[in-house]
């Protein structure tokens, strides 16, 4: 049974990985020149609905983007964890297991990337552009869509 990762879940994986070290970056680099005041929360239309100071509100993506990377990452390597396993049969347990696996992999990288276009947003004092909250919210659906589909398919 070939369960192992795939290169496409490395991938994403990489990528996301990429994401994170920008915005840790970004946001490290430039701090100092940031007004004290700065956006903290986007509507769904992206547009700029709450304000806090400039330590919270600029360092709120890397460390929810490493919170995620210290939770998301690892746990593709452990499928008994995600639950969707439970009573599937082992004809279909293979195609399941990679299926999360790279679902979940997308899911990282579409959140890792959404943080560093807040923390850029952020920092220029700038709405999240609007196709932005759209396309992440497409992505995570359809990959949601596609574990349960890959899931509960005969």
């Amino acid at each position: 049974m070939n369960t192992r990762p795939r290169l496409i879940d490395f991938v994403f994986l990489g990528l996301a990985l990429l994401c994170f070290l920008f915005t840790l970056i970004f946001v490290v680099v430039k701090y100092p020149s940031l007004p004290d005041l700065l956006p903290s929360h986007f509507n769904a239309r992206g547009e700029i609905d709450a304000w806090s100071g400039k330590a919270s509100a600029a360092f709120f993506p890397p460390i929810v983007g490493f919170i995620l990377l210290l939770v998301l990452g690892p746990i593709q390597f452990f499928p008994k964890l995600w639950n969707n396993t439970q009573g599937v049969p082992a004809y279909k347990l293979p195609r399941v297991i990679r299926s999360t696996r790279t679902g979940l992999c997308l899911m990282l990288f579409t959140m890792e990337a959404f943080f560093a276009c807040i923390a850029v947003c952020t920092a220029q004092l700038r709405p999240i552009p609007g196709l932005v909250n759209y396309l992440f919210m497409g992505i995570f659906v359809c990959c949601i869509g596609f574990i349960l589909v890959q899931t509960i398919r005969k």
